[in-house]
């Protein structure tokens, strides 16, 4: 029985971790935790080799809303640590609640720059508190070559900020 409950709980696809998200409106869907901090920003660091298309991902949500993920500073601590595993599964990258990103180097490194871009768009996405969403769209629970926020992308933004 545990391990059913286990696997209701939590469930794992191609790109990333799919995590159970709460409803937010008719399509927008958020998760019941974030990595943004109490100056409703959410600040990364890390060593991983992906952290271009991490700059390139916080570069596309802040087209959105404007500064809320940046580099961490000596003045802006890091919420967010994107590092590099090399695992065999069909996982590309993984966000975790502890403030972790970890990028897996066997799958990133078979796919092409767009779908490099949307892995780290998608994870920074779930560390702004946003769920897996359609097939259209960055928090999709699939690797895709989208790079461009979708209006059901927004949506769950506006949605998950809410909370600042």
């Amino acid at each position: 029985m545990k391990k059913i409950l286990a696997l209701l709980v939590v469930f794992t696809c191609v790109g990333t971790m799919l995590i159970p998200g709460q409803e937010a409106s008719a399509a927008a869907k958020i998760n019941s935790w974030d990595l943004v901090d109490s100056s409703k920003h959410m600040d990364y660091s890390g060593n991983s080799k992906y952290m271009s298309f991490v700059k390139n991902g916080a570069n596309t949500w802040n087209a959105y809303k404007k500064g809320v993920i940046r580099p961490a500073s000596a003045t802006n601590k890091s919420d967010v640590y994107c590092s590099d595993v090399s695992v065999t599964n069909n996982i590309n990258a993984t966000t975790y609640s502890n403030g972790k990103i970890t990028f897996n180097k066997k799958n990133m490194d078979k796919i092409n720059n767009a779908g490099k871009q949307n892995v780290a768009t998608h994870e920074l996405g779930h560390g702004l508190r946003l769920a897996h969403n359609t097939s259209v769209d960055i928090m999709y629970s699939y690797g895709t070559s989208r790079t461009v926020l979708s209006t059901n992308d927004k949506q769950s933004y506006d949605a998950a900020y809410k909370k600042y």
